[in-house]
């Protein structure tokens, strides 16, 4: 039975207040989820089962070398886009399985720095994408943020055995290295074509495709990244170093039980706030802003 133009149709504030509980259950849910697989690991439910999970998740580590080449433009483990076109600020890839080097926000600076630790798997991730891109674009282009994006692969056990988020995050590397002023787009793209958790996620010949859309530069290069697996090791490193550094930092600092993507911070402050609500996400960068402003040293006046 159709409602009429007089029906119950929900108001704004009740749409929004809906998707902040949605988004709010995605992250839970998430959280839980990683929860209940350490206890599975630790609680001894059946020798067989627990042998089979620690082979998967021994080959997940150690599957392929330790260290590999880092890529270039990504000095943090995550590129940071500035400026008008969302374009790159370029770096170089440092020595094979070297540590990453922080980026550090210029103190008093009116430009914040905006982090996210992000799953192309993950559907909270997606959320604040959608909620908050076009906000982040603005910001960015007008001078007013930088944003820092380091895509990790939190999620490789949840497609299926392809292991598609270290793919992902891996493929998103070597758009890194080859054409780092396209990342934005290819960000883009793989929210807007995200598969779903349990199911074998975009292939490489669909995820070269998919990267081939954003009109690259040096395509050729890019797909032979990809189908190299040249940053695989790296993208295991660069997650493995994210959840138990950066992220379990945020983490603690917020108070969360666990870790979680995605993960924000603005000036290494964490946003704890609704990730569908850009106006609360804004009202946070703000605040932060000021606090930075705040606490710039005053210039001794001249004697």
């Amino acid at each position: 039975m159709s409602t009429g133009a007089h029906g119950n149709r929900p108001t704004r504030n009740q749409q929004r207040e809906a998707a902040r509980a949605k988004a709010k259950e995605l992250r839970e849910q998430q959280v839980k989820t990683e929860k209940r697989r350490r206890l599975f690991l630790q609680g001894g439910i059946g020798l067989g089962i627990i042998a089979i999970a620690t082979i998967f998740i021994v080959t997940l580590a150690t599957s392929g070398p330790k260290e590999g080449p880092r890529p270039a433009n990504m000095a943090s483990d995550g590129i940071v886009l500035s400026g008008s076109g969302m374009g790159a600020i370029l770096s170089d890839a440092g020595a094979p399985g070297s540590d990453p080097i922080a980026t550090t926000p210029t103190p008093g600076s009116s430009t914040v720095n905006i982090v996210v630790y992000q799953d192309y798997l993950c559907p909270a991730c997606k959320a604040f994408d959608e909620a908050n891109a076009q906000q982040l674009q603005t910001l960015v282009e007008a001078g007013a943020a930088t944003l820092e994006l380091h895509p990790i692969g939190m999620l490789a056990s949840r497609s299926a055995g392809t292991q598609y988020s270290l793919r992902a995050t891996a493929a998103a590397a070597c758009v890194a290295e080859y054409s780092p002023n396209t990342f934005w787009a290819v960000n883009q793209a793989f929210y807007t074509n995200q598969p779903q958790e349990g199911t074998p996620g975009w292939n490489d010949d669909e995820i070269k495709a998919l990267i081939a859309q954003q009109k690259p530069q040096n395509q050729t290069k890019i797909d032979k990244c990809i189908a190299d697996q040249t940053f695989i090791p790296w993208a295991k490193q660069a997650t493995d170093y994210a959840l138990n550094g950066p992220m379990a930092d945020a983490a603690k600092q917020s108070g969360a039980n666990g870790v979680g993507t995605p993960t924000i911070l603005v000036n290494g402050k964490v946003y704890t706030g609704s990730i569908v609500d850009p106006k609360e996400f804004l009202a946070f960068i703000t605040q932060v802003a000021g606090d930075s402003a705040s606490t710039t040293p005053a210039t001794p006046a001249a004697g």
